[in-house]
């Protein structure tokens, strides 16, 4: 059994996106509330933290209503197209409000813009797993990851080429129509090659015999996890949480501790997160590696 690589790039495309907006949204609207609503940092970071408040009800709710979903285009990608759909159109706001400094405007289609994440987050991290077999699943999730650090990395380059001050002000909305065509490109290039319904059943038709074999051997049967297990379970989730609390409390304030302290203005901030991105990536490949190969040969 090995791992289809194209396709599973091809997949990446689905969090290429997701990645490559997240880390505009908190470079830049960081910026526009701090410098153009003149919002305090107390104000600025609890607004910044409604995608996280709004995850934990969002995020399950539309992962399950797309595991019950069934049409004729998958159960993953209508949530997929039309979450893109909404977020690239309501996104486009937030530089126009920026610039005409109209306050309402901005929060509004902030806050759609944050729902109609929501909405395909979940769905789009769900489509690697339902198309890729458990042995495999490792491997692919580096690829994945791989293809969120390219869409994060094409982010901060486009913030630091084309953000630039005019009249003293810094002119935002080149960056998000940048951002925005790539999330759309993603998506199309997913959807044109990626037949979420007849790479189910492909899976589905390779892996029966294995799925017979687990049914005789356990059909249906709760068993609470071991001891040992759970504890493992606990310290894994555990890590995640401080790692994620860590990182978003950072990368959220990056841009205005920049520019307060450094008085690094524009896109300027975004070069030092580049050349960390970039690290950060040919660190990691030899790891993901070497953690993919040990991971499978411990299932076989």
């Amino acid at each position: 059994m090995k791992l289809n690589y194209k396709r599973t790039f091809l997949i990446g495309f689905a969090f290429l996106s997701i990645s490559a907006f997240w880390q505009l949204y908190d470079g830049i609207v960081s910026l526009m509330l701090k410098n153009t609503f003149s919002f305090g940092d107390a104000l600025t970071g609890f607004i910044l933290a409604l995608d996280n408040i709004l995850a934990i009800f969002l995020l399950p709710l539309f992962g399950t209503l797309s595991d019950r979903t069934k049409t004729r285009f998958g159960k993953r990608m209508p949530y997929i197209v039309i979450g893109t759909a909404a977020a690239v159109v309501s996104m486009m706001f937030l530089p126009y409000a920026d610039k005409t400094q109209n306050l309402t405007l901005f929060l509004v289609s902030l806050g759609v813009v944050l729902f109609a994440m929501s909405t395909y987050r979940s769905p789009a991290v769900a489509l690697m797993p339902d198309l890729t077999p458990k042995p495999l699943r490792s491997k692919a999730n580096a690829v994945i990851n791989l293809m969120g650090a390219a869409g994060v990395g094409f982010a901060l380059a486009m913030t630091a080429l084309l953000v630039k001050s005019e009249n003293g002000k810094a002119d935002y909305t080149y960056v998000f129509a940048s951002v925005a065509a790539v999330m759309v490109i993603s998506i199309v290039v997913l959807v044109l090659t990626i037949n979420e319904n007849r790479l189910a059943a492909e899976m589905a038709d390779e892996l029966k015999d294995d799925a017979v074999d687990e049914e005789k051997a356990d059909p249906g049967k709760k068993q609470k996890l071991p001891r040992d297990v759970f504890k493992s379970l606990v310290f894994l989730l555990s890590s995640v949480f401080l790692w994620f609390f860590a990182y978003n409390a950072v990368s959220s304030t990056y841009s205005r501790y920049i520019s307060s302290v450094f008085g690094i203005t524009d896109g300027g901030f975004a070069k030092s997160l580049l050349i960390g991105t970039v690290a950060a990536v040919v660190s990691y490949i030899p790891i993901g590696i070497f953690q993919a190969g040990w991971a499978e040969k411990r299932l076989y």
